[in-house]
């Protein structure tokens, strides 16, 4: 199967795995939110971005080292490397799970008291964040199935397997609820969603023949190891300025805020988090082409390939999150009956957030495939420490506007900065080319929708819920494709996409007599 067979699968499952957490989300919520209290959903939501960054720290970065080393060895299948490397790995990911339910047991004695989580629940949160480490370890080491995936380009299996997580998830929560489990409903949904996930991977791998043939396994070795250490150490400082930045959002609103305000961050954010999936999904599935392309020295394809990525990436942001932006306060009164709802203003900054965040990515992980980290290890975990310290100074004064602000103002002076400067030197070109043949259509994009955003939530502001949803969701929609057609592609992938588009649906031939031959034509 060629490259883009592989990408076109990938991303329509993709997708397919989006709608299916749309979908689990929309379920999940509301049902949690009938059986559980707003404080209980706060800790549950805690608790799992905490242990979460648990597995982060543990990790080490090797998860991401053993998937892009798992590239450069998978052509060479009569050699004993590929085997090797798999070993390893293994090895690796088993010590490290046993490692996070430890370090997980130990900081949930006092993590509960520097949260400032209401005593009766200190006992609670103690017993659920040691089994939710617990069960994060056991499914770390069942990720390797998923790498060997990864490294064959083989996503639409992971995406059909997380598929089936999700509605596993969503049958055992909602029977753990009719049993009056409570809180612990949520850890049984997602013990259940990671066992039917690594069954489902393991059994792929199997069935593709992806695993070393006979004879080619080797050994688990030390410079294997080193390989994936060294590589995963630069790679874990990376995980971490990512994780201060994602993970300890919710910490830092339930610290300054409390834990009311922890439910409501992360119901209010769960549709731009679900459009972030939908978005990164166009660079996420294009990694294993990309590093491959690196491995075999296809630098002007690479070039021409990631820069279509840049420019697709940013404009679906700036499209998807003004839309969102539009309907989010809409939705929420619809979708939560009036339990849930923030000002329309940090709707509008998680737009501008979105579009920030997808942009600049794209750069820090072309650095992290090409494996020549440098500095930007150093940048990322300044980021991130900065978002930190800067979110716990603005949130008492200023609320969620002050940690989206934060977010957006750190990630554009550190990795903003140092990600374009980087890519403009691997691929040899200047800065005036970068952001006018790769930033200037996302930009002018976000700026005249922002305007019709704006101006289109202004005029429907007074309408009743359902029906600004419903005006807001289908009027600026149609807008908003027509202005991402015409500013945010530029002609060549226009052609592109008109000519892909043709194979799969080709005009019909119309086959009508010559009056004058009596032949057809």
């Amino acid at each position: 199967m060629s490259r883009l067979k592989k990408f076109a699968h990938s991303l329509v499952s993709g997708y397919t795995l989006v709608g299916a957490n749309i979908v689990y989300t929309l379920l999940s919520i509301p049902l949690a939110l009938h059986y559980l209290s707003m404080k209980e959903f706060g800790l549950w939501a805690s608790i799992m971005q905490m242990a979460n960054f648990n597995v982060i720290l543990i990790d080490l970065g090797m998860s991401g080292s053993l998937s892009r080393i798992l590239i450069d060895h998978k052509d060479d299948r009569d050699s004993s490397t590929y085997g090797s490397v798999i070993q390893t790995g293994v090895l690796v990911l088993t010590v490290q799970a046993v490692l996070m339910a430890v370090v997980g047991s130990v900081i949930s004695i006092w993590l509960p008291e520097w949260m400032h989580v209401p005593e009766p629940f200190w006992h609670i949160f103690r017993l659920l964040m040691v089994w939710q480490c617990v069960v994060l370890g056991v499914a770390f080491v069942g990720r390797v199935f998923a790498f060997i995936l990864a490294a064959h380009q083989r996503y639409d299996v992971c995406n059909y397997s997380a598929i089936g997580g999700f509605a596993a998830n969503l049958l055992v929560l909602w029977f753990s609820f009719k049993c009056q489990w409570g809180l612990y409903s949520m850890l049984t949904a997602y013990v259940a969603s990671s066992m039917f996930t690594f069954g489902c991977t393991a059994w792929a791998v199997w069935q593709l023949g992806l695993l070393p043939a006979k004879g080619y396994w080797g050994h688990p070795n030390r410079a294997t190891f080193h390989e994936l250490f060294f590589f995963g150490t630069d790679l874990f400082l990376l995980n971490i300025g990512q994780q201060l930045i994602a993970s300890s959002q919710i910490l830092v609103v339930s610290r300054s805020l409390g834990l009311e305000a922890a439910a409501v961050w992360s119901v209010a954010i769960k549709v731009f988090v679900m459009a972030q999936q939908l978005i990164y999904r166009l660079f996420d599935y294009s990694i294993g082409a990309l590093a491959e392309m690196i491995v075999r020295g296809e630098r002007e394809r690479l070039k021409a390939r990631f820069r279509d990525i840049v420019i697709l990436t940013g404009s679906s942001a700036a499209a998807v999150g003004l839309v969102l932006a539009t309907c989010n306060e809409s939705f929420l009164k619809v979708w939560t009956p009036g339990k849930i709802s923030w000002n329309p203003v940090n709707d509008f900054l998680m737009a501008i957030s979105l579009f920030v965040y997808a942009s600049t990515r794209l750069h820090i992980g072309l650095t992290g495939q090409i494996k020549q980290i440098g500095r930007l290890k150093y940048i990322y975990l300044i980021e991130g420490a900065s978002f930190v310290g800067l979110g716990l100074l603005l949130a008492p004064h200023l609320g969620f506007p002050g940690i989206l602000l934060s977010g957006i103002f750190t990630d554009l002076i550190f990795s903003g900065v140092y990600g374009t400067r980087r890519t403009a030197n691997y691929f040899n070109i200047g800065y005036a080319e970068l952001f006018r043949d790769w930033l200037s259509r996302p930009f002018i994009l976000l700026v005249v929708a922002g305007i019709a955003a704006f101006a289109i939530w202004r005029l429907t502001r007074n309408l009743n819920a359902p029906m600004q949803l419903g005006i807001n969701g289908s009027f600026f929609c149609a807008i908003v494709l027509l202005l991402f057609w015409r500013l945010g592609i530029p002609v060549h992938l226009q052609q592109e996409i008109r000519s892909r588009c043709k194979r799969f649906w080709p005009a019909k031939a119309t086959s009508q007599p010559d009056r004058a031959s009596g032949t057809k034509t």
